[in-house]
């Protein structure tokens, strides 16, 4: 029977306590302590200020506390408890002032002494600031700066530098770099850097074996806050000459910046694994300490152009060239594989549309396919695959053009037989995690 052919298809104390030592109505002790006797239980109000009797009491002090000079209600002349009888001298403690509570003294004391031992750990652990007082009570405390790092329980060791001239801390600032002492080289900062992925020791350490920081020369600055001083050193050998920005603070003097950003757009290579100086790359956006920088793809499939500068100072420079990104030989051939291996994949597909081949064909009317009568076959462009000549469209994505024509065989279920043709255009390749994954186009 004569085949039929067919074409694409894109598919968050109480009150009322009776007073202790208060002798009752009537009564008096000459010449001897009251005897332990109480007032009958009353009820007093919430509130009463010195010197204003009780609600019903005229002229009696609230419960505990007489005032000085004035007797009891109905007892002239009686003196109140811890009042000396007539003839006798007032007994104080040694030292002890009139009408001051001991025991409140000691509290104020003790307050006192917790608020100074907390000031001198903060000028401890925050060089360079003025510690102020707590209170108003407490005068400045100012605490020397060690000269050993410092370390805060359950954190991180901090290092503590001071310089008492701009020479000397741009002097020290280099010395710590070259030395590989991250820690001590961001402690020379007015202001601590914010992104600091970079300054670290594993990347001091690579630098050096890139390109040694040596023979460091400090010229001395002028000026009294403020200063830019000259400074020389070798970078891998070639000799640099250029200025760091210092400024007083509190008495010490400190860099303008201990770090400046990546002088490199690297935006385009959003999704690529990237290495500088083979230290892996977390942030495209990267503050760096002076050195030489080679930015590359941590996967063979990528070369980079452009990836590599020096930055001699921390002032940031102009716009940053461009990086562009390409596939290496390695790169190709991983996607002319994978495309391969894509189209030997879709070409036994018992599917009249096979997804992600980029070739499919349809019957029509009512025929319904016999899949297991479906064969695809190459009839033109059997070897296009491994001529592909992908580029870059994306990052982590490229395209191919190519040209591969495609047949099929097929019978329906009511016994015709059929025939159709469809050619591919497209190699779309994704490449991501060490895979490449194709799809086909038509």
């Amino acid at each position: 029977m004569r085949g039929v052919d067919v074409t694409n298809s894109q598919q968050p104390g109480p009150a009322g306590e009776p007073t202790p030592g208060v002798p009752a109505p009537g009564q008096q002790y000459p010449g001897q302590p009251y005897p332990p006797q109480q007032y009958p239980p009353q009820q007093y109000p919430p509130q009463q200020y010195p010197g204003q009797p009780y609600g019903g009491q005229p002229q009696q002090p609230y419960p505990g506390q007489p005032m000085p000079g004035q007797p009891y209600a109905g007892q002239p002349q009686q003196p109140y408890p811890g009042q000396p009888y007539p003839g006798q001298q007032p007994y104080r403690p040694a030292g002890q002032p009139p009408g001051k509570p001991k025991g409140k003294g000691g509290l104020i004391l003790g307050i006192t002494g917790g608020v100074a031992v907390l000031a001198v750990i903060a000028s401890f652990l925050v060089p360079g600031n003025p510690v102020l007082p707590v209170t108003p009570q407490l005068p400045t405390i100012t605490a020397g700066i060690p000269s050993a790092p410092a370390s805060v329980p359950g954190g991180s060791v901090t290092p503590v530098t001071q310089a008492d001239s701009a020479q000397a801390a741009v002097q020290g600032y280099l010395q710590a770099v070259s030395s590989g002492d991250s820690a001590s080289a961001i402690a020379y900062a007015a202001t601590p850097p914010m992104e600091q992925s970079l300054l670290t020791d594993e990347m001091l350490a690579a630098n050096q074996a890139v390109a040694p920081i040596t023979d460091i020369t400090v010229t001395e600055g002028t000026g009294s806050d403020h200063q830019s001083v000259q400074a020389a050193y070798n970078l891998g050998g070639t000799p640099v000459n250029t200025t760091f920005d210092a400024t007083l603070v509190n008495g010490t003097w400190k860099l303008d910046a201990v770090a400046v950003p990546l002088p490199l757009d690297l935006s385009a290579m959003a999704g690529v694994d990237l290495a500088i100086n083979g230290v892996p790359l977390l942030n495209v956006n990267p503050s760096v300490f002076p050195g030489r920088y080679l930015v590359e793809a941590a996967s063979g499939w990528y070369t980079l152009s452009g990836g590599t500068v020096q930055v001699e100072n921390t002032t940031p420079s102009g716009q940053a060239p461009e990086v562009k990104l390409a596939l290496t030989s390695s790169g190709v051939s991983a996607i002319r594989k994978a495309a391969q291996a894509k189209l030997n994949a879709c070409l036994k597909k018992n599917s009249l549309a096979p997804a992600g081949c980029g070739f499919g064909t349809y019957l029509p009317g009512n025929n319904k396919v016999r899949a297991s009568s479906i064969n695809w076959r190459v009839i033109k462009g059997g070897t296009a695959m491994k001529k592909l000549k992908p580029s870059l469209d994306a990052p982590d994505s490229a395209i191919a053009k190519v040209s591969v024509k495609t047949r099929i065989d097929c019978s329906s279920t009511n016994g015709r037989r059929w025939r159709g043709f469809s050619t591919v255009h497209y190699v779309y390749a994704t490449l991501s995690e060490g895979k490449v994954l194709v799809t086909l186009g038509a």
